[in-house]
């Protein structure tokens, strides 16, 4: 009987020793849990701002491109202009020299 009693004892403090260890275990994935949310959370705001000053400067090149646009086509139309004249002249001169 005594036995039995020492036994019983002996099991109930390794199941409070575990239980302690548990509930131990439980807290701390609790803290990382917490931890890495607000690591998360972080990580998330600073993407947003990235997101919106890029968009803002999308945004800006977009204007900036439209704004270029005539002079870059006008520089363009002249270059071509000036390069069909240029090759013209020298498809004349070579059927003259042959």
């Amino acid at each position: 009987m005594a036995r039995k009693r020492a036994a019983k004892r002996g099991a109930s403090a390794k199941v409070r020793v575990l239980r302690k260890r548990l509930n131990t275990l439980i807290g701390k994935a609790r803290k990382a849990e917490k931890i890495a949310r607000m690591r998360a959370k972080r990580q998330v705001e600073v993407l947003r701002k990235r997101q919106a000053a890029a968009r803002v400067a999308l945004a800006k090149l977009g204007r900036q491109g439209a704004a270029a646009s005539g002079p870059i086509l006008g520089g363009l139309q002249k270059a071509w202009r000036e390069l069909d004249v240029a090759v013209r002249e020298g498809a004349k001169r070579f059927r003259e020299t042959s």
